[in-house]
């Protein structure tokens, strides 16, 4: 049998909350938004069309912005989310005014690593999210 490579991501995912923090305002999916049993971990390049992204996977850093070396947080979208209508693609400030503001304000370019996948957001090469793939849908 031939080996499988299986990358595990240090993220601890749970089901949304209404649970809030000192001085934290939490706004969570709508009931019914998407089945947990659904939910996967997947790198921000391999989203397809047909998947249905529900969040991000947020880093945690110290005071001078340098990650962490613990598990991550999840940040769920205060929406019901559409499926996507593209695969996720490399940043193109180009694409429209928003990806060209965007870019500007963030300082990064088309060959930034950078990518974009639910129409002019961008996310870290390294990023994780949260979706519910296509096949599940």
């Amino acid at each position: 049998m031939a080996a499988v490579s299986v990358d595990f991501h240090r993220v601890i995912v749970r089901a949304p909350s209404e649970d809030m923090s000192p001085g934290w305002r939490t706004i969570i999916p709508p009931v019914d938004a998407f089945d947990p049993l659904h939910v996967r971990v997947t790198p921000v390049a391999e989203v397809r069309a047909g998947d249905t992204v529900i969040g991000t996977i947020q880093p945690h850093y110290d005071h001078l912005l340098n990650p962490l070396d613990r598990a991550q947080w999840v940040s769920y979208f205060s929406h019901a989310s559409r499926p996507q209508t593209v695969d996720a693609r490399p940043f193109d400030p180009r694409h429209c005014y928003l990806c060209a503001h965007n870019g500007r304000l963030r300082q990064i370019g088309a060959d930034s690593g950078w990518w974009t996948v639910d129409g002019c957001t961008t996310y870290r090469p390294d990023s994780l999210l949260l979706i519910v793939p296509r096949e599940l849908a």
